[in-house]
């Protein structure tokens, strides 16, 4: 896996080039699961939303809902996966990626804004502590 690829939604990754993103399932989403048995994907050209179901992977262990971390348009759908969604559990990475989407917006890293709002929980407690402080010497 390469180091640009991220996670989302626990079971996913994305991967972002110039303003495309190629998601695929990560492997702790294909952990539990022994067989895919049908994939269901959004057609080329569909606009789809940020963190809305957009299609599901059939397993032996129940449906995997499929998520865009962008919103955007469906530029290319993996037509392999659709033939042999094994290859999905074989590479996930690299042949068994799922589908392609133009973005509409750039696209927000997770990671970046849970940092942030760490950092600003910080501030806060800060704050209310200087707070607390100034009406003690009152």
């Amino acid at each position: 896996m390469s180091e640009d690829v991220k996670n989302f939604k626990h079971h996913m990754w994305y991967q972002e080039a110039d303003g495309i993103i190629t998601i695929g399932i990560n492997e702790e989403g294909l952990a539990d699961i022994t067989e895919i048995t049908s994939v269901d994907l959004p057609p080329e050209q569909e606009k789809v939303e940020e963190d809305v179901a957009i299609g599901t992977i059939e397993t032996d262990d129940g449906p995997l809902d499929i998520f865009s971390p962008v919103e955007g348009t469906v530029i290319e759908v993996n037509a392999q996966v659709l033939e042999d969604p094994g290859i999905i559990q074989e590479d996930p990475y690299e042949e068994g990626w799922l589908l392609r989407i133009e973005a509409s917006e750039e696209i927000v890293d997770d990671e970046d804004a849970d940092e942030e709002e760490d950092d600003e929980d910080e501030d806060d407690d800060l704050d209310e502590e200087e707070e607390d402080i100034e009406e003690d010497e009152e």
